[in-house]
């Protein structure tokens, strides 16, 4: 081999390991970029009134499947709130309107990360839903009007979780954007993800534009409810062959109707301002006694840091078989 040629060599073997380092530190950012959301506490200026749910039955305007304790006085802020940190997850292209073609909601967990439910990703056949054929549009508390700070963001990639079990464990999946929201947009925050299991008897809130009521229309309004959490050993005994440790059940015992529906799936479970849960199976639509099952966020942590990197991963790997092969050839 010429001395040219071998000096070659040498430098660009040089050159993908500077690569390598550069795309491990960026992966080192973004870890601690989403640890901060993770760990960052929620905003005293914006906290919630959990205890809606309990208001006088004559205070309250209207209720329906998701939507309770509404007044004048408090609903608006409570609503702006959680609003902000929700999406309405579309096919690519409307029907008729504006809206219409609303299948799942999710929550805003990074600038350009959707936290949403797998089976609204994957269809009956196992197939994973291709990044062109939905989009995401954040900033719309009405699902049907376009406001101001409503942006439609095209979706880069879908990433299920590779355990998925349709009506089963797992129910959990990212969408990453091909481009990340805008800071300046007073509709769009990120929410933090909960940083450790919900107690027992927790009153949470699910928020949506689900169906109104079972085979209903959905929701032009983003409505909320107030839930509580139940205990592992008390889900179990709803669902005995499906429920592990990697699920959670909520609802209410003394009000069964206020519940989700078709439409909400994805969306959140919203204790203490963090996002503890996503809205998985057995979505009853307040039809039945039974509790709804969401995939628990504090389970899928680690999950979600992976996959949250999943392409700076697969980069790097790319990366390191070159070098070895490089190296390979220039000792031979």
């Amino acid at each position: 081999m010429s001395t040219s040629l071998q000096f070659s060599s040498i430098l660009y073997c040089i050159t993908l390991y500077l690569l390598l380092i550069e795309n491990a530190y960026s992966l080192r950012n973004i870890s601690s970029h989403h640890d901060y959301y993770h760990h960052q506490p929620p905003s005293k200026k914006f906290k919630l009134p959990m205890n809606i749910s309990y208001m006088p039955q004559k205070e309250r305007k209207y209720k329906m499947i998701v939507t309770e304790g509404y007044t004048r006085r408090n609903y608006r802020n409570f609503y702006t709130v959680l609003q902000r940190n929700i999406v309405s997850i579309r096919t690519a292209r409307a029907t008729a309107y504006f809206g219409d073609n609303h299948i799942c909601a999710g929550s805003i967990i990074s600038d350009d990360l959707i936290l949403t439910a797998a089976h609204c990703v994957i269809d009956r056949r196992k197939i994973v839903t291709r990044g062109h054929r939905i989009i995401v549009v954040g900033g719309t508390p009405n699902r049907l009007n376009p406001y101001v700070g409503t942006v439609e963001m095209k979706v880069l990639d879908v990433i299920p979780h590779h355990d998925f079990v349709p009506d089963g464990a797992h129910d959990i999946a990212l969408l990453r954007l091909a481009e990340n929201f805008r800071d300046d947009n007073d509709f769009i925050r990120v929410i933090p993800l909960s940083d450790g299991i919900i107690p027992n008897g927790t009153i949470c809130t699910i928020i949506g534009w689900g169906q109104i009521f079972y085979r209903g229309p959905y929701s032009g309004d983003a409505i909320h409810g107030a839930m509580i959490v139940f205990s592992y050993n008390y889900c179990l005994q709803f669902y005995p062959n499906v429920f592990d440790e990697t699920m959670m059940c909520a609802s209410r015992a003394d009000a069964w109707d206020v519940n989700t529906c078709r439409g909400d799936a994805g969306g959140p479970l919203i204790c203490g301002g963090r996002v503890a849960g996503v809205v998985s199976w057995r979505s009853y639509c307040g039809r039945d006694t039974k509790p709804t099952v969401f995939a628990s966020v504090y389970h899928h942590r680690d999950w979600i840091k992976m996959a949250s990197c999943a392409n700076i991963l697969k980069s790097l790997k790319t990366l390191h078989l070159l070098l070895n092969m490089l190296c390979i050839y220039i000792s031979s």
